[in-house]
């Protein structure tokens, strides 16, 4: 496993211009971001140093609906035989990070680093969110085995703000990465938070072969408490996404907690919705207890999740007489679950006007592209031998697990007929739609952001008409996604790039090249079916789309 982790990315630094210590960052950090660690990342290579300490960072992320700052740093070692990582390097790491937050916080950071580079817009966040932030969480990255020494690493805080410690290492990328759907579960152990485990009773009159549901009155502690560990990784991913602008504290539950009415906090609340994929439950004098939960997900309740945390953190509200029905719902079958968790998270949440938008990996767009990419041949590009397919992943790991039962010589067919070159999935293709619609500031928002616009648009035109979205419509994408790739892959060659903001520039070049077209030529479109049809960009478009080198002079930027 490592050895092809390793192929990969010296594969995306051949592709990119990258390093392989730089290439080695983006990948890991796709992964987890993949795996719903975190919903986005900013590459922001920095070192330095602060009064005699030495700080690093590779990059960062602001989860904004829990209010926590990620950083990452990485420890890329290359060599074919693994090495270890041990506790003191580890801690090392860790304290280089520590540095960047203390004097981020203090604002002497902020008066040292160029303000064009990406490492200060992340010095910049801290400072600004300083009193907002809930949580701080350090990532070390490595291609290297953690030691066997290495146990867990002691929570500490900064400025009253509490931190927490993950280290990745290769084991756990490869124990998250094989899982089948790229996810890492979220297991429970409720006899951490409550000695027995939760009381709960078994609805067994509605559960069925493909479901078992559990009613529950969770206290309003436990929640907190859950929630304070896990963050938003508890939410379901895509209604978290759509969640994420409105993740102030609800005022009507802040109001509630802190008022002489705090016992009626259950009868004035819906409760939550949750699913679960396995569950282990124990009778005791004849009540059953929840012990624990794998892969809990918070389907319908984030709001007041999240809310519950948030007063007692602000507020230092006590919660003690607090209770929140939950409904959990546990499907083990991961194919069914594939198909049922969405949509109990569509139906619960259908009193809450959440649009279609919210749910839109099953959302029939997604459907029909995946179809076409399969069915649709690429022409053979100049020099090639045989047409392609652009595999349109609709669901993370679907590449990888259409290979899974295959002989290597079923693989090597698989990887001439779908090459890894020509892969994408639906953020990417959200980020070069809204780039060809003139819509740069969307697509340089961030990942799930830019997902989230594209997906409100796309959800309102296939209302009014879907059978725009044909073949002819991925093709076009495919064309606008070849210049965006080639871009990606020459922005860093030429003499005016001074590293940083790469995915900035593609987006606004798209989106100005676009823009000129239908100024200069409002009767033409680009002939993207002339550039289909050779699968490669002809060489006047590309020197339209850098022209820097040859219009500018060298000693000029």
């Amino acid at each position: 496993f490592r050895k092809d982790y390793l192929e990969g990315v010296k594969a995306v630094a051949a592709a990119d211009n990258l390093g392989t210590p730089e290439a080695f960052v983006q990948v890991s950090c796709e992964h987890l971001v993949g795996g719903e660690i975190f919903d986005d990342f900013n590459i922001s290579y920095y070192s330095g140093q602060a009064r005699r300490r030495r700080y690093k960072v590779d990059a960062y992320t602001y989860d904004e609906y829990d209010n926590s700052v990620s950083l990452i740093i990485a420890e890329y070692s290359g060599e074919e035989e693994i090495s270890t990582l041990t506790q003191t390097e580890a801690q090392t790491l860790f304290g280089r990070l520590r540095v960047v937050i203390e004097e981020s916080i203090s604002g002497r950071l902020r008066n040292e680093i160029e303000i064009s580079t990406p490492a200060y817009d992340l010095v910049d966040l801290v400072y600004s969110k300083r009193n907002e932030l809930r949580k701080i969480k350090f990532y070390i990255i490595t291609d290297k085995e953690m030691s066997g020494r290495i146990s867990s690493f002691s929570q500490d805080a900064i400025s009253s703000i509490p931190c927490e410690y993950h280290l990745w290492d290769i084991v756990r990328f490869h124990r998250m990465l094989q899982t089948g759907d790229g996810h890492e579960p979220v297991e429970i152990d409720l006899t951490e938070f409550i000695t027995e485990g939760l009381p709960c009773l078994p609805a067994h009159s509605v559960s069925s072969r493909h479901v078992t549901c559990y009613l529950s009155a969770l206290p309003g502690v436990l929640l907190a408490d859950i929630y304070d560990t896990y963050g938003s990784r508890l939410l379901e991913g895509n209604v978290r996404t759509f969640l994420s602008a409105r993740g102030n504290v609800n005022k009507g539950i802040r109001r509630t907690i802190l008022s002489d009415e705090k016992d009626l906090f259950f009868a004035y609340n819906n409760g939550i919705a949750a699913t679960a994929s396995e569950v282990e439950t124990v009778l005791i004098g004849g009540q059953m207890y929840l012990q624990s939960i794998k892969n809990l997900q918070i389907v319908n309740g984030g709001q007041t999740t999240a809310s519950l945390s948030n007063t007692r953190f602000r507020d230092k509200a006590s919660l003690d007489s607090i209770y929140v029905q939950m409904k959990l719902t546990v499907v083990e079958d991961m194919t069914l679950a594939n198909e049922i968790v969405p949509n109990i998270s569509r139906y619960a949440n259908s009193q809450n006007k959440v649009s279609e938008a919210n749910f839109f990996s099953n959302h029939e767009f997604n459907i029909r592209m995946q179809q076409i990419s399969r069915r649709l041949w690429a022409p053979a590009a100049l020099g090639a031998q045989n047409e392609t397919h652009w595999f349109y992943e609709r669901a993370r790991g679907q590449y990888e697990n259409e290979q899974a039962k295959m002989t290597p010589s079923q693989k090597k067919a698989f990887a001439q007929m779908n090459p890894k070159s020509q892969l994408f999935d639906k953020t990417t293709l959200a980020k070069v739609d809204n780039s060809w619609r003139c819509n740069p500031h969307i697509a340089s928002a961030g990942a799930q952001k830019s997902f989230k616009k594209w997906a409100e648009t796309v959800v309102t035109e296939w209302e009014k008409n879907d059978t725009v979205f044909n073949e002819q419509y991925f093709k076009n994408l495919v064309v606008v996604l070849m210049m965006f790739r080639f871009l990606e892959k020459t922005i860093p060659k030429q003499t005016w790039y001074e590293s940083g903001y790469r995915a900035n520039i593609v987006v606004y070049t798209i989106s100005y090249f676009n823009h000129l077209v239908s100024l200069q030529w409002p009767d033409r479109v680009l002939d993207r079916d002339g550039i289909w049809a050779k699968q490669e960009l002809p060489e006047a478009l590309r020197l339209r789309l850098l022209p820097f080198d040859v219009l500018i002079p060298q000693n000029r930027k």
